[in-house]
C-alpha cells in the first residue's frame, strides 16, 4: 500500500470518555439557582413580614422616614399635578433600593444580630447600593420626562397648569386629546415598573447577602441585577402578581395621604427579603 492510500486520522471533536465534557459556562449556569414559586408563596412572604415587623418595630422608623419625605414632596408640586403624580411614581419604582435599611435589618433578624437601626448597610454595601440608585433614578427620570413629553405634545401644556392633583384624572377624562395622554402614561407606567421590578427584585438581597455571608465570594452589582432577572424569567406570572399587589398596598397609602406607608412601606421591606430566600437558593 502506498503512503497516499493511508487512511487518514479522524480528529474527534469531543472526547472518547463523556465525563470529560464540560458545561458552557453562561450566566444562567453561573448564576444562583432560581426556585419555583407560586401564588400561595406570596401571601406566606407577607405574613413572615407582618411577623418581622412587629419584632423588630425599629423599621417603622423607615416607613416613617419614607411617608414624611413623600408627604413634603406632595405638599411642594401639590398645585403642579403632573410633578407631583412623578414623585408619587418615583416612591414605588425606587422602593427596592429605598428598603434597603429594612432588607438589612431583616438579614439582622435572620442570623441572630442584634437589630439596631437597620443603617449597617452603609459599610457593608459602600458604592454598590447608590450605583444601583443611580440606575433607578436614571430609570425614573427617563419615564418622568416621557410622561411630560407626551402630555406636552397632546395637550399644549394645559393639563400642566390646571388646578391641583386631585383634580388630575377628571381633567384628562374631559377631553379626547386628555383620555389619549392617560392611555399612554398608564402603558408608559406598566413598561417602565415591570422594567424597574425586574431589575429589582432581589438585587439589594442579593448584594447583602453576599457581602455579608461571604466577604471573598460577594457579587458585583451586575451580577446581583443578574440574580434578580433570573428570578423574574423562571416565575414570571407570579412575580407579576406580586407586583401588583405591591402597587395595590402603595395605593392603599396614596388613599390616606401616605399615612399608611409607614407601616406598608417596612412589611414589604421584610416580606421582600423572604422572598429573596424562597426564590435564590444560597450555596
Amino acid at each position: 500500500m502506498h503512503e497516499s492510500d493511508a487512511i487518514p486520522v479522524v480528529q474527534r471533536a469531543y472526547p472518547e470518555d463523556l465525563g470529560e465534557t464540560q458545561p458552557e459556562h453562561t450566566p444562567e449556569t453561573e448564576s444562583p439557582t432560581i426556585r419555583e414559586v407560586t401564588p400561595e408563596d406570596l401571601g406566606a412572604w407577607l405574613g413572615k413580614g407582618w411577623r418581622d415587623l412587629w419584632q423588630m418595630p425599629v423599621a417603622l422608623v423607615h416607613g416613617l422616614v419614607i411617608a414624611l419625605a413623600g408627604l413634603v414632596l406632595m405638599g411642594l408640586s401639590w398645585n403642579q399635578p403632573w410633578m407631583a403624580f412623578s414623585f408619587l411614581a418615583g416612591i414605588l419604582l425606587l422602593g427596592p433600593v429605598l428598603a434597603v435599611g429594612v432588607n438589612y435589618l431583616a438579614l439582622q433578624r435572620e442570623r441572630g444580630e442584634p437589630g439596631g437601626a437597620g443603617l449597617g448597610w452603609l459599610e457593608a454595601l459602600g458604592g454598590s447600593v447608590w450605583g444601583f440608585a443611580a440606575l433607578l433614578a436614571l430609570l425614573f427620570v427617563i419615564w418622568a420626562s416621557f410622561v411630560w413629553m407626551w402630555i406636552a405634545v397632546l395637550n399644549i401644556g394645559e393639563l400642566a397648569v390646571m388646578g391641583q392633583l386631585h383634580h388630575l384624572i377628571g381633567a384628562m377624562l374631559g377631553s379626547g386629546a386628555g383620555i389619549v395622554s392617560l392611555v399612554g402614561v398608564v402603558v408608559a407606567a406598566i413598561v417602565f415598573g415591570l422594567v424597574v421590578f425586574a431589575l429589582s427584585l432581589a438585587t439589594i438581597p442579593a448584594l447583602l447577602d453576599h457581602r455579608v455571608r461571604d466577604e471573598a465570594t460577594q457579587k458585583s452589582l451586575i451580577e446581583s441585577i443578574g440574580v434578580s432577572l433570573k428570578a423574574f424569567n423562571h416565575n414570571p406570572g407570579t412575580l407579576i402578581l406580586w407586583g401588583l399587589i405591591i402597587t395595590a398596598l402603595f395605593m392603599v397609602s396614596v388613599a390616606t395621604a401616605l399615612l399608611a406607608l409607614v407601616v406598608i412601606f417596612p412589611w414589604l421591606g421584610f416580606a421582600m427579603w423572604h422572598g429573596y430566600r424562597d426564590l435564590v437558593a444560597t450555596t
